[in-house]
């Protein structure tokens, strides 16, 4: 039971954080070429739809194109001295590209973007192979 609900407490951090960029664009697609894990669930390589759960709100539904990969998130939002030069999902990989994790969304043109948190599973990983790797993907504004 407490694993489920930090599950949702962490798919809620993601979407708090893509809100905000996401509320000028409405939404973002992404075809993710590897599988990647959101907090503690696993997800399948293949296109991504993310968006706002409602107009108020910073909460994020990351929806595969499969219908059932879908996760709610609520990120928290990140400054950078520099505007993000494309609309992009960034994830932290490790062991080349055998454990990912979704970093950051971030949309062209904007100095703010979204994070998630990293998961207890994350940290797991990042402790048994200790060097990871930033792995942009290129994503749309729709």
């Amino acid at each position: 039971m407490k694993k489920q609900a930090l599950g949702w407490v962490g798919v809620m951090g993601l979407l708090l954080a893509a809100g905000s960029a996401l509320a000028q664009t409405g939404a973002m697609r992404a075809d993710v070429p590897f599988s990647f894990t959101i907090n503690d669930t696993a997800m399948p390589a293949g296109t991504y739809t993310i968006s706002r759960a409602d107009s108020s709100s910073n909460t994020l539904v990351i929806r595969g194109g499969d219908s059932e990969s879908v996760k709610i998130v609520i990120p928290h939002r990140v400054q950078s001295l520099k505007a993000a030069d494309r609309t992009k999902l960034v994830f932290h990989c490790y062991s080349g590209r055998d454990h990912c994790f979704l970093y950051q969304l971030w949309v062209g043109g904007e100095r703010a973007g979204q994070e998630l948190r990293k998961s207890s599973l994350e940290k797991e990983v990042a402790t048994a192979r200790q060097r990871s790797e930033d792995v942009p993907v290129i994503a749309s504004s729709r």
